[in-house]
């Protein structure tokens, strides 16, 4: 996703708490290699999970291999993608893309913070930010290391 800045592998239809949308994700290669030596796959045990914060599992807990960048939401309306997106837009940033633009869906972007796309070109910047990392945001990315290995593109 250049046209929004965002570098990294693209993903496509990640399901995220029941929501469909492209990511896109930093891959950390040196991290997966690591975690392959030590034959340790996708952590998605939540207590697990909840234990990477604390400082004594600074030295011990597994390396983060995928960080997530952000996604992108489409749908039949804009008001379903803004709905998906600003769900979302608690993991990174997020943004929609659309055929047609209208005001109150600027409007409702720049609300929530949502990048606006048609026809793939950016037409109203949202937030630049990512909020505070929690436990969930660490099983999503997670998540997403599992469906990479699954579909091959992490080896």
């Amino acid at each position: 996703m250049e046209v929004l800045g965002w570098s990294g592998v693209h993903v496509p239809r990640v399901k995220v708490l029941g929501i469909e949308a492209d990511a896109v994700v930093r891959v950390d290669p040196a991290a997966h290699d690591l975690r392959r030596a030590a034959g340790q796959g996708p952590v998605l045990d939540h207590d697990v999970l909840s234990t990477w914060d604390w400082p004594e599992a600074r030295d011990v807990r597994a390396p983060e291999v995928v960080r997530l960048v952000g996604m992108v939401c489409g749908g039949p309306s804009w008001r379903r993608a803004l709905g998906a997106a600003a769900r979302l837009g608690a993991f990174c940033e997020t943004a929609i893309t659309v055929e047609e633009v209208t005001d109150e869906c600027r409007l409702e972007c720049a609300y929530f913070g949502v990048h606006l796309l048609v026809a793939g070109r950016l037409v109203q910047e949202g937030r630049r930010s990512r909020p505070p990392r929690r436990t969930l945001d660490r099983w999503v990315e997670e998540s997403v290391y599992e469906r990479l290995i699954t579909d091959g593109m992490l080896r």
